[in-house]
């Protein structure tokens, strides 16, 4: 047990000893921002609605905003299921077609330049056609959830640039992601820190924030 704890203090560690990027580090006419699930489903009403993921809503609007006339990609992913959707067999109804929980909230919405992309599963990679941003060489991804539909979209995306020996850049600034807290099943502080380091461990950017 000293040995777990000791480790988990370790990544703990290495998210504290973080450093910021500033976005005139990047060049900006090869960088897209990718914001998952920041919906109503999973933001502000439904099974699996998080106040976590609440909290992430303004910054990351105003994120998207001020970027929105230096960049030509911003892309919203929102979970859109039909009644029969097989992912129901692991989690519980969320995010039907039509309704408000698949719809991106509002503040997020006011975004310029928002393509909004629906995906059927926790994976956004698969509802992309990822020929159409073969010209970025910068993916900035945000949203929720941390270990779940960011942690499979953004280690798609790595492992396809390998296996195609395409050198990307894909960023991942730890104040613009968050997951959600189920008592002693699922707790968000600990999940974070896992799935962040092992982001970290696979050649993501994790940055501790990216300045405007």
């Amino acid at each position: 047990m000293e040995k777990i704890i000791n480790n988990y203090k370790s990544l703990l560690s290495n998210l504290e000893n973080l450093k910021s990027l500033s976005i005139y580090n990047l060049d900006l006419n090869k960088t897209g921002l990718f914001i998952v699930d920041m919906n109503n489903g999973f933001a502000k009403e439904g099974a699996l609605s998080s106040p976590r993921v609440e909290e992430i809503i303004e910054p990351i609007a105003d994120f998207g905003k001020a970027l929105s006339s230096k960049i030509n990609t911003i892309v919203a992913f929102t979970d859109t299921h039909d009644e029969d959707a097989v992912e129901f067999k692991s989690y519980p109804t969320h995010c039907l077609r039509g309704d408000m929980e698949s719809e991106v909230v509002k503040e997020v919405l006011a975004i310029d330049n928002l393509e909004i992309i629906e995906k059927n599963s926790t994976n956004g990679f698969f509802a992309i056609d990822i020929e159409k941003y073969k010209n970025l060489d910068n993916f900035i991804v945000v949203g929720c959830c941390t270990d779940i539909c960011v942690y499979q979209f953004v280690l798609t995306l790595k492992t396809y640039f390998n296996q195609n020996n395409l050198d990307k850049n894909i960023i991942v600034p730890m104040n613009l992601v968050e997951t959600y807290d189920i008592d002693m099943v699922h707790s968000g502080d600990f999940l974070n820190t896992i799935f962040l380091n092992s982001m970290m461990q696979n050649g993501i950017n994790v940055v501790k924030e990216i300045k405007l």
